[in-house]
């Protein structure tokens, strides 16, 4: 069991990051909102929490290990519980991870379908499915979220509004987008949802679109 990895952030894809280990590359799957978080620390040393399982069905063609990357143990904890749900697998649920733990696990315990519905691949017989099998397991994630809430006003205090959006556009062209694109995705996704005002926030948000698109 690989318990956690530290390593330099050699690569950013679209929905998992390479990180070089004394001499090895490990491919990592990571959330989009795991993704927006570690978009701006490209060629840093970065720590991620894992989960390693095995993609396939026994007896059926290949088994293939698979490493799943977290940046704290609260989000891990999280995804741990959100596959045991019916019908939701591991790639299914990072691909809905789209806003903090926290806030999903708020929604689920406070019922609000509304919320998980704006999740990639949750429509509202699958988010009631969510509630109906987690509600009342997700207290100690949900809690975080009023603090989460004033760190990004603490944030915001700091940095000006202008420098936030064109970091964000900066981290979409270091992931290979023109400059032109990279502006109307920034554009869209702070339109949208006018609250979103850190640079992990926005870079969020341009994947969950994206990710609601295709």
């Amino acid at each position: 069991m690989i318990f956690a990895i530290r390593g330099r952030l050699s690569l950013i894809q679209e929905d998992r990051v390479i990180l070089e280990v004394n001499g090895l590359s490990y491919e990592i799957l990571v959330s989009p909102f795991t993704l927006g978080m570690l978009a701006s620390k490209g060629d840093e040393e970065v720590s991620l929490k894992t989960i390693l399982y095995i993609q396939g069905t026994p007896g059926i063609g290949n088994m293939i290990p698979v490493l799943v990357g977290f940046m704290t143990e609260a989000e891990k904890g999280f995804f741990e519980y959100f596959i045991t749900v019916g019908g939701i697998g591991p790639r299914a649920a990072l691909k809905a991870l789209t806003m903090p733990a926290e806030h999903i696990a708020r929604a689920i315990e406070d019922g609000n379908n509304s919320v998980l519905t704006t999740l990639p691949g949750i429509g509202k017989q699958r988010a009631a499915k969510i509630i109906a099998e987690l509600k009342g397991k997700l207290g100690k994630f949900a809690i975080a979220s009023d603090q989460k809430d004033a760190d990004v006003e603490t944030y915001m205090d700091a940095t000006g509004e202008d420098n936030i959006l064109e970091e964000a556009i900066e981290v979409l062209i270091q992931l290979g987008y023109r400059r032109q694109e990279s502006e109307d995705m920034v554009r869209r996704a702070t339109g949208k949802y006018d609250g979103i005002m850190t640079v992990e926030g926005i870079i969020q948000e341009v994947f969950r679109l994206s990710t609601k698109q295709t």
